[in-house]
Order: C-alpha cells, then structure tokens, then sequence
C-alpha cells in the first residue's frame, strides 16, 4: 500500500501517517510505502492520479484552527468526486528548537508557518530579541533538512526530525501551549468504510442566498438530536462576502438518522457535497 503525505521525512504528517496505519488491522505497516511531496495538493493529485492508495493532510490544529490548503482542496475542482475523506487521526503537537551546532550561531530558525504560530511566545521571547529571524518553509521537515546542511540555520521541528537529520534539540516544548493537530486519511469515492458505531460525516455546502438559512440547517440537526463537532465558514472564491461552510456531524452515511437529515439539508441548500464517513479517532495524548 502506498500513502502520500507532506514530505521530506521527518513532518509530523508522517507521524500521523503512522500512527492511522498502527489504527488499522488489515494494513502491515511494514509494508506500507511512504511518498513524500512538496505540498498538500500534490498529495490529493497523487490520489487522483492513482499514485497512492491514501493520503495523509492535516486539516485542523488546536491552537491555530483549520488548514486552508485542506479546506480548499476539499472544495476544489480536483475534489469533483475524486476525493473523500475516509478517517482521521489526532497528533499532539511537540515543537523543539533544533540545530546541528549551538544556539550561539543561530542566525534563522525556520519552520511551516502554522508551527512559528503556535510558538509565537518562544520566537518573541527567545529569538526575536537576540535579532534572529524567523522564516516561513513548506513543512517541519523541510526546516530541520535546512538546519542539518547550515550551522546558522536552526528550525522549529520534531523530536522526530531531530532523530531523522541528527540535529542537537537546544530546546523542547516551544510551542505557547500543548495542543492536537487532526489530520485526515484521503482516498478515492471507490474505497468504502463500513459503520463502526462511532462514526464522524464530513460535509460541504452552499447555502441559498435568504435570512435564516443557516439557522435552518442548524435545526435540522438539532432536530434529530445529531450533534455537530465542527462549522466553519470559508470563502466560496466566487464573490466578495460569498462563503460555504464546512460541517462535521456524528453520525455514518447508512444510518438512517443521517440518511434522514441529509434530505432535509439538501432542500435547504443550494449544493451539498458529502466529503465522507469514517471512524471518529481517539486522542493519542497521555
């Protein structure tokens, strides 16, 4: 089995990658092949191209809140009935300082822009005051591959990445506050998940352009008893002040609750699109 996922080694993509493999009783983890790529839509297009059996992204952190890059590729044109969304996994979210040489010479530190977020307090207090710049890269990974090849280069990563490219942990626990990152398995409309009892449904939708209309939607929920673990608004990229939303509900496609709900919602909409059912994941924090 092949799984795509945000590269080089060491993101913690790859650790949530693992962790959904080690969740899964019909996969060998050994024998499950990793591809690396550059960006979270490369990974969606691998699926689409059939490179890759599943793929890994993260959609929401604690801290930050939800991943742009995922919500837009699950609303995108390469999402017109080529992706779902077929499990989840929750990754809590350690961030050291890693450097191949001393803080000393430390001239940059880089990290993905939603890691310099969470530690915004350490890069302040830490780094910013002794005149260090911070920097935005493509992943964790990609800053300790940095830090590993320039001794002015430190980055914001991974114990994981600290193993991975043999850098020095000059700090630990950067992040302003613990926080879980929650990352989405991906796979093409073919692959199906069966109920499990527990279960989350993933939806997109357009509303109709009248008063109360999100409050409709709500209450056909409410009505039902379903609850909602997620609501977002996002802009559609049609028009200024144009915005879809995106819903998680308890629940599973072939049950009748939802079966039901889903009707109701549709009427009340201009497009519903359903991203998919799947086993709700449970907290890997100690």
């Amino acid at each position: 089995m092949k799984i795509g996922i945000l590269g080089p080694e060491g993101t913690f993509s790859e650790t949530a990658a693992l962790l959904w493999l080690k969740g899964r009783r019909d996969v060998n983890i050994e024998s499950a092949e990793i591809n690396y790529n550059e960006t979270i839509f490369d990974v969606a297009e691998s699926i689409v191209r059939k490179e890759v059996a599943y793929g890994i992204v993260p959609i929401e952190n604690s801290l930050e809140g939800s991943v742009g890059e995922t919500l837009d590729l699950l609303s995108s044109e390469i999402n017109e009935g080529g992706l779902q969304i077929v499990g989840e996994v929750l990754v809590p979210i350690k961030i050291c300082l890693l450097s191949r040489g001393s803080f000393a010479k430390i001239r940059t530190v880089v990290s993905h822009s939603h890691a310099l977020a969470q530690c915004k307090q350490f890069i302040r207090e830490r780094l910013q005051v002794k005149g260090i710049k911070v920097k935005s890269v493509d992943s964790t990974a990609c800053a300790a591959k940095l830090a590993q090849e320039i001794d002015a280069i430190a980055a914001l990563a991974s114990e994981e990445a600290a193993k991975k490219y043999n850098l020095n942990i000059l700090a630990e626990n950067a992040q302003d506050q613990e926080s879980v990152t929650r990352f989405v398995a991906l796979s093409s409309p073919d692959i199906k998940t069966a109920p499990t009892g527990k279960d989350k449904t993933s939806l997109l939708l357009y509303l109709k352009d009248r008063p109360g209309a999100l409050y409709g939607v709500l209450g056909e929920f409410a009505q039902r008893g379903i609850n909602l673990t997620k609501i977002e608004s996002r802009p559609s990229k049609r028009a200024l002040g144009d915005y879809m939303f995106h819903i998680d509900c308890e629940g599973h496609l072939e049950e009748n609750e939802i079966i039901e709900v889903l009707k109701a919602v549709k009427r009340r909409t201009e497009r519903l699109k359903i991203l998919g059912s799947y086993p709700m994941a449970i907290s890997n924090e100690k």
